[in-house]
């Protein structure tokens, strides 16, 4: 009993980072849109350190999620999993929307 509930808290601490990740996402890709809308050239450097940190982050709790098992807790997870690979998708897009030109000598 006792490791079950155990698991379930290491499920919901998954799901929570999980969470954060996609929020963390949706953060990074609103800043980059409003620095190019201002043509702030530091705001879009900041912008796409932290869409590069958000993608690490989404990773990371992917690769969280996907270490439980899949058969036992799959349908519990599925959701979670769809929603990151969904905020991996649109970080993706919006870093090949957005480079920043490299300076000509």
């Amino acid at each position: 009993m006792v490791e079950s509930q155990q698991h379930q808290q290491f499920i919901r601490h998954a799901v929570e980072a999980a969470d954060a990740a996609i929020l963390a996402a949706q953060e990074a890709e609103h800043e980059l849109q409003g620095a190019i809308t201002q043509a702030d050239p530091t705001a879009i450097q900041r912008a796409q350190a932290k869409l590069g940190s958000a993608k690490r982050q989404v990773a990371e709790a992917a690769a969280q999620i996907r270490s439980f098992d899949g058969d036992r807790y799959g349908q519990q997870l599925q959701q979670t999993i769809e929603q990151l690979q969904q905020a991996k998708q649109d970080l993706d897009v919006s870093e090949d929307h957005y480079h920043t030109p490299k300076q000509v000598r």
